[in-house]
């Protein structure tokens, strides 16, 4: 799990360097204000979609390092978002007011046009929950496997940027994730929004005619991919496969990028049934958009200004898939772009001191076996709607599905050519949450070289005998019975064991193991399995030196090419220079590394420590990065082991 954080920081950095990027592309500058906030990221990254969220009303992390802005499907490297964030726009005593956490752009001398910020005190920061018990993060109230609250207000006037009027609003944004099968693919966003006038206002405000919208900014690529932010589709999906109103804005990459980028995400209001929603898209680079003549306010340009953006929110246009657009004024210019699109829906009557609730969901969708990605994002859709309010709707949020039984504890050990898996029977106890009975029904080994779900190569299954399923049974998992008899009466765990053989030392696989249940019968449900994505462990299988043995390190690959493919081998994350790997393997598990060139120049010292058992005890991998920050050159290298166990020197050469 990626780290999450919170820090006191200067807020417009953390602003604007969510829109250095977008500023970087449309060739304009931004300034740091000195204002201090608690600012806050987190990334959702129990299901397949891994979204980041903020406390300041922006989604999605391009800026913030290794955390996912949003990675779909997980573990893949591909992203489809830059970022996003709420617009808020209403009629205020007779004035058009409108407030972003992002647009894209840039206002007066060095400001963004960011509207929202949060306090100032540490339980400012994102409040995380989960159903998932036995975790920390454990709470009785929440409603999925990682509940993420946040609130940020717009009535900072020292903080907005120079001209700024807030209208009063305080949001509150909640955010749910799951890993189960029908719901891993999507994230329920719930908005409380506040009419707080009266802290800007002599008096309080009615907010007439009021207007939510989306933007979302996509880039959808694969992050070594170059420029590929620049060739993306929009468009609008009113009714999916099945015959569901939907109403999904979705962006996707125009081309997939070799099949690189196959999917395509989107967003859809689930609560309330609006009276008008609108879909508006533009391309930033030559302030253009498509415009419908028969809508006044459907304009052929970006909105930049507070009018421009509520008529926008407001117009109840749905523009054209940009695949059906000229993209004026240059016809010949491909129909993929930077593109930007805008949900907006309303109206609303929000009066002082009352609360609006509106509900959305972030969706994808990824192609399969006899169907596209739009099918899937369509189905994914309606299931977001249902998880939202269990069929047959009865208006009340329910935030909740039948869950499958949850993941097995695993512990996984790396051997020579082999890995053995371990797990514990707790699932065996779980109780349906929906049938209130206990359904377990079985386990499953998984094994892949990617860590991605669609990926994943089955090595076994144990299935209870019970005359439902297949009916293997667990005795060839080879079952030990731990028993602790300080408990009255005693508590015994079952210890499974399976090991796969036959592997390559020193090279990656992620290993799981799953859990799955009888099904739900009264929804016709299948059975369901829990993600293989929640104890997915890394681990490269490495012979390591005995107590007594010598030491005896290899380099793989030796020799490494420059311009070799490791990354399509899957032996690489990426086609960067910082993703550039080779092992050393057969390691003790404490030493440390040094690397030389020929002429004796120390390049590199790596400490390596880690515990017998883990998976990573007998190797360590170096990105070809120097202690100087540098890409290596081709040559040959030396390298000296130094342990308790003694000491190895060996060489490896580079390739260009």
């Amino acid at each position: 799990m990626k780290l999450r954080f919170w820090v006191l920081f200067i807020i417009c950095v953390v602003i604007s360097s969510a829109s250095a990027r977008d500023s970087v592309k449309e060739g304009k500058k931004s300034l740091a204000k000195t204002n201090l906030a608690t600012v806050d990221l987190k990334t959702h990254n129990v299901g397949n979609m891994w979204l980041s969220v903020t406390n300041y009303g922006q989604f999605g992390s391009a800026d913030a390092g290794d955390y996912s802005s949003c990675e779909f499907p997980a573990n893949s490297d591909v992203e489809y978002l830059f970022y996003g964030g709420c617009w808020i726009g209403a009629i205020v005593d007779g004035d058009t007011m409108v407030s972003v956490a992002t647009d894209g752009a840039v206002n007066g001398p060095g400001s963004t046009r960011d509207a929202f910020f949060p306090g100032w005190a540490v339980e400012d920061t994102i409040i995380h929950k989960s159903i998932r018990r036995g975790t920390s993060a454990f709470d009785s109230t929440a409603h999925s496997e990682q509940d993420y609250t946040a609130v940020y207000t717009d009535t900072s006037k020292i903080m907005g940027f120079e001209g700024f009027k807030p209208m009063g609003i305080r949001i509150t944004q909640k955010s749910y994730a799951w890993s189960y099968s029908y719901s891993e693919d999507f994230i329920i966003f719930d908005f409380l929004i506040e009419n707080k006038s009266s802290w800007v206002f002599k008096e309080p405000q009615t907010f007439e005619k009021l207007f939510m919208a989306i933007y979302i900014d996509g880039d959808c690529g694969h992050t070594s991919t170059a420029n590929y932010a620049y060739d993306d589709l929009t468009g609008f999906m009113q009714v999916n496969s099945e015959g569901d109103t939907v109403n999904i804005a979705w962006i996707k990459d125009n081309d997939g990028d070799n099949g690189t980028c196959s999917g395509v995400t989107g967003t859809r209001v689930l609560f309330p049934d609006p009276k008008t929603v609108s879909y508006n898209w533009w391309d930033p680079w030559r302030d253009w958009a498509p415009k419908d003549p028969t809508v006044p306010f459907d304009f052929g340009f970006r909105p930049d200004t507070p009018p421009q953006q509520y008529r926008v929110m407001s117009n109840g246009a749905i523009d054209m898939d940009q695949s059906e657009a000229t993209m004026a004024p240059d016809p010949n210019t491909p129909i993929g772009a930077d593109s930007r699109y805008l949900l907006s829906f309303g109206p609303f009557t929000l009066r002082p001191d009352s609360t609006l609730k509106l509900t959305l969901a972030y969706v994808g969708g990824l192609p399969g076996p006899g169907f596209d990605e739009f099918e899937d994002l369509g189905r994914n859709a309606r299931w977001a709607k249902d998880v939202y309010d269990n069929p047959p709707a009865d208006g009340i949020p329910d935030f909740s599905g039948p869950p499958p039984p949850p993941a097995p504890d695993l512990i996984v050990t790396p051997g020579d050519k082999r890995v053995a898996l371990r797990w514990n029977n707790f699932p065996e106890y779980s109780v349906d949450t929906f049938s209130k009975i206990v359904d377990f029904q079985g386990y499953r080994i998984y094994r892949s070289r990617t860590g991605q779900l669609n990926d994943m190569q089955l090595l076994g299954e144990f299935d209870k005998i019970d005359g439902y399923g297949y009916d293997f049974g667990f005795e060839d998992a080879h079952p030990e019975y731990e028993i602790d008899n300080t408990k009255n009466p005693p508590d015994t765990t079952v210890w499974y064991n399976f090991v796969d053989t036959g592997l390559t030392n020193g090279e990656f696989f992620y290993y799981a193991v799953t859990a799955y249940d009888s099904g739900y019968a009264p929804t016709g449900l299948e059975p369901l399995e829990c993600s293989a994505l929640i104890n997915m462990t890394k681990v490269a299988p490495s012979k390591g030196p005995g107590p007594n043995d010598a030491l005896d390190v290899l380099v793989v690959p030796n020799p490494y090419r420059i311009d070799g493919n490791y990354y399509d081998a899957l032996w690489e994350s990426g086609q960067s220079d910082v993703d550039k790997r080779i092992d050393f393997t057969n390691l003790p598990t404490k030493c440390t590394i040094r690397i030389y060139t020929l002429a004796g120049d120390l390049v590199a010292i790596l400490d390596h420590d880690y515990p017998a058992k883990s998976a990573i005890a007998n190797r360590e991998s170096w990105n070809l990065i120097s202690r100087n920050i540098q890409a290596i050159a081709s040559g040959i290298y030396l390298f000296a082991v130094e342990s308790e166990q003694g000491s190895y020197v060996g060489k490896f050469v580079v390739i260009q």
